[in-house]
């Protein structure tokens, strides 16, 4: 059971990230979208996961899980670095990990 609920969580999720993505590329050259997507996973997992296990695999692993994207992030970081966008690379980077980390820790606290 809390495999398909992992799995009808994310197929909520990556759809949604997508969505904010791309909506984020459209408006501005930074990469704006995956930065909005991992600090309101982050905030959320923390809170999905103090639940009971059915939330925490629906909304928790699945649903945030998708939603949330390293891969993407590390593709941007190769990119900016590739292009020689140094100051770029270290504020993406640093937004993430700073404000990812941040997040976590507030939805840890409520």
């Amino acid at each position: 059971m809390r495999s398909l609920l992992f799995v009808f969580g994310s197929a909520i999720g990556a759809p949604l990230r997508f969505l904010i993505v791309r909506l984020f590329q459209s408006k501005s050259q930074f990469f704006t979208g995956v930065l909005v997507v991992n600090v309101i996973g982050s905030f959320l997992l923390p809170i999905f996961l103090a639940n009971d296990q059915a939330t925490g695999s629906f909304l928790g692993m699945g649903f945030c899980g998708a939603f949330t994207t390293w891969s993407a992030l590390a593709l941007e970081l190769d990119q900016e670095l590739t292009q020689g966008e140094k100051r770029k690379f270290l504020a993406n980077l640093g937004l993430n990990l700073f404000l990812g980390f941040g997040a976590a820790a507030l939805g840890a606290s409520i």
